[in-house]
């Protein structure tokens, strides 16, 4: 009886250098009394050292903790930026290699990791009822209606709107899409 071949491993892809996600508030806090426990000699057992630091950062003053969540926020803003700057310097290729070895991951059961969106890559053109809302919209007509109400109201204009007014936003979208093709060719051919 043959044997049954087994399916080989993927290969793991490599993960593309991102920026490192500051810690929170308390995660500052922590490392500083860690920092400072090992500064002053004393042996360091962290689960004791771990209790020892909550029960400080309870009894911090509202003005205390505030020092740690605006050094957190400025650290935040600084990644996000760091982060958006990474993403504007991968390439095609790059976007699709990491969404590959994310998708890998997904598959295998890690949950809340999506795909990275290239902020290079062309954008989709709009639909012809699109077109027609955007213009509506930038008419002013409909400004001092709710976002539900003018969808409602765009989506009936459009239902009424005569087939040569349609056929205008029709052909529009035609040329739009035909540019977008070229240029997603074009992108496309970079990976």
């Amino acid at each position: 009886m043959p044997k049954e071949q087994k399916a080989k491993p993927q290969k793991k892809i490599a993960a593309i250098p991102m920026p490192k996600r500051p810690g929170t508030s308390w995660n500052m806090f922590f490392r500083e009394h860690m920092e400072r426990v090992k500064a002053s000699g004393r042996p360091v057992v962290p689960t004791v050292e771990g209790a020892v630091a909550a029960e400080l950062w309870k009894n911090l003053s509202a003005e205390e903790k505030q020092v740690y969540q605006d050094r957190y926020k400025v650290s935040f803003e600084n990644f996000k930026q760091q982060t958006k700057d990474r993403l504007q310097e991968l390439s095609p290729a790059e976007y699709k290699l990491e969404n590959q070895r994310r998708q890998a991951l997904r598959d295998s059961g890690k949950k809340g990791l999506p795909s990275l969106k290239d902020p290079n890559a062309p954008k989709r053109p709009l639909s012809n009822f699109f077109l027609y809302a955007k213009h509506l919209r930038e008419s002013g007509k409909y400004t001092d209606m709710s976002l539900k109400d003018q969808s409602k109201a765009f989506a009936s204009a459009w239902a009424t709107l005569p087939d040569a007014e349609k056929s205008k936003y029709t052909e529009r979208n035609r040329i739009a899409m035909e540019a977008y093709k070229i240029e997603k060719a074009a992108y496309d051919a970079q990976i």
